[in-house]
């Protein structure tokens, strides 16, 4: 299971747990970024979303927000590559 930087999230869902993938380019996912440093950021258009990944270093701790039926879900980006690849 990986670990980024100091962040243990072992009770968060992962991105790749998703049947039928996760939907990287929905306008209702919004990816937030909690970098090395502890400099937060996010990013809610597709645009925005492909820049950040591709930025993100392996020390990072990037988090996806996607509304669910009764209440926000949150999930650890786990697979990096697989996220970078479905957002082009």
């Amino acid at each position: 299971m990986p670990r980024f930087a100091d962040f243990g999230a072992s009770s968060l869902r992962r991105t790749s747990s998703v049947e039928g993938g996760f939907p990287w380019r929905g306008q209702t996912v919004t990816l937030i970024q909690v970098d090395a440093k502890g400099v937060v950021t996010q990013a809610t258009r597709v645009t925005e979303k492909r820049t950040m990944l591709a930025q993100a270093g392996t020390k990072d701790l990037i988090l996806a927000a996607w509304p669910g039926q009764w209440s926000q879900d949150v999930f650890m980006v786990d697979d990096l590559k697989a996220a970078r690849e479905a957002l082009g």
